[in-house]
């Protein structure tokens, strides 16, 4: 038995190109029975480009970073495909979810999903944005992935195990601690208005560590010291916890004096 197959008369090609879809015939030959044919349509699926992530005003993003975003924060990006026969479908999915499978705009061989994912909040930190082209079950979809990441405030400011009164004129150490920032807090300690910089910092991955070093004097009995935590890269946000003095003369006389 010989099988030979032919597009319009020439023989079947391996290597399959755009312009090889159309009607194929494939004969058969048989040595003791009648010689048969058979007619069949090849389509050629034509996988679609990259995508590219353009933000709100347009301009592409690089990367794998999305942001930093701050708390309530919108993220509108879109998703834009070129080419791809059939039509690409370009699907959004955060997290591995399907979110938003909608082509938006259409031009030409262009396809475009736009995004709006309104109002991140901390949970949405390292959040995985993909965008998906696929147009066919045989090949894996082309793809690109962007991870949110964000500026946090702090969430915790306190002062840890203050002491509840100390003597006048003698040196004291006392720790102020931060958490929930991202990135960590900056820590500041003040007198009143006025700022006290004899201070050690301690960061780690969670939180931040600053100790005070200072000498009180029977003026800053009934005074109060502030422990004040921000981060310089979310607006306007900062917390900040109070300790009230209380300050005692080692030699009673000598204060009265």
């Amino acid at each position: 038995m010989l099988i030979t197959c032919f597009l319009f008369g020439q023989p079947f090609l391996q290597d399959i190109k755009r312009h090889d879809q159309g009607i194929y015939r494939c004969r058969v030959d048989f040595r003791t029975s009648q010689t048969q044919s058979f007619r069949f349509n090849l389509s050629v699926i034509i996988l679609p480009e990259q995508p590219l992530i353009l933000d709100r005003w347009g301009r592409q993003l690089n990367g794998t970073q999305l942001g930093p975003k701050q708390e309530g924060d919108d993220i509108v990006i879109t998703c834009r495909v070129v080419g791809g026969r059939p039509q690409p479908q370009v699907r959004w999915l955060v997290n591995g979810l399907l979110v938003d499978n909608q082509n938006e705009h259409n031009s030409g061989d262009v396809i475009e999903n736009r995004l709006l994912w309104p109002s991140v909040q901390r949970n949405d930190l390292n959040s995985v944005f993909t965008c998906q082209a696929l147009n066919t079950q045989l090949d894996k979809p082309k793809e690109k992935s962007f991870i949110l990441d964000m500026h946090l405030k702090p969430l915790v400011v306190k002062i840890l195990e203050p002491p509840s009164s100390m003597i006048a004129d003698r040196r004291y150490e006392v720790t102020c601690e931060s958490s929930g920032s991202r990135p960590n807090a900056i820590i500041t300690w003040y007198k009143g208005k006025r700022q006290l910089r004899r201070t050690k910092d301690d960061i780690s991955k969670n939180s931040t560590r600053s100790e005070l070093s200072f000498v009180p004097t029977t003026d800053d009995d009934g005074k109060s010291i502030t422990c004040r935590a921000e981060n310089p890269n979310v607006n306007g946000l900062y917390l900040e916890t109070m300790w009230k003095l209380n300050v005692v003369c080692k030699y009673y006389k000598l204060c009265l004096s």
